[in-house]
């Protein structure tokens, strides 16, 4: 009941700065930015798993990807959703850092596990690892840098009326 209370509080408290710009124009960037946070949670969550499996810690059971192993899928479609409503520019730079990041992650990956393993499997367990070391420093990296005009809040979105008063004697 707690976290029901919790979730409607927050819900409320970011509705209102919503309707004050246009919430209309902030639909489609958190649906896409829910949809590419869970794509990489998703592949997040596979590079732990991978890591664990190198590791020796292999999954037995369907069932046990349920639990902890699921955050970064959930986590990653929150914070998709929040900077898609929060600022469309972030989103949008945050994701094309994260594909960067996922791709130079992957090639240092792929070099560190073919040293670092024996076999041809420690070569994509590597790059697998890296990749999604990569997205996630990417992303975020892209989501703080990135300078919007369009964050909700910001002083760029707000407009200050400026009046001049002229005295005569």
């Amino acid at each position: 009941m707690r976290r029901l209370v919790l979730l409607l509080a927050v819900a409320a408290a970011t509705a209102s700065p919503l309707r004050a710009q246009n919430a209309e124009d902030r639909v489609l960037p958190a649906l896409a930015g829910g949809v590419a946070g869970v794509a990489g949670g998703g592949y997040v969550a596979l590079s732990v798993v991978v890591a664990q499996a190198r590791a020796g810690n292999y999954l037995h059971d369907f069932q046990e990807l349920f639990g902890w192993r699921s955050l970064p899928v959930i986590a990653g479609g929150a914070v998709g959703t929040g900077l898609g409503i929060y600022s469309p520019e972030r989103l949008k730079r945050a994701i094309l850092w994260g594909f960067g990041g996922m791709a130079v992650g992957g090639a240092v990956g792929l070099g560190v596990g073919q040293l670092a393993w024996r076999g041809p499997e420690g070569k994509w367990a590597g790059a697998a690892i890296g990749a999604g070391a990569g997205l996630v420093v990417a992303y975020i990296a892209g989501a703080l840098t990135a300078g919007s005009s369009e964050d909700i809040g910001s002083a760029d979105a707000a407009a200050v009326p400026i009046v001049f008063t002229v005295r005569t004697r």
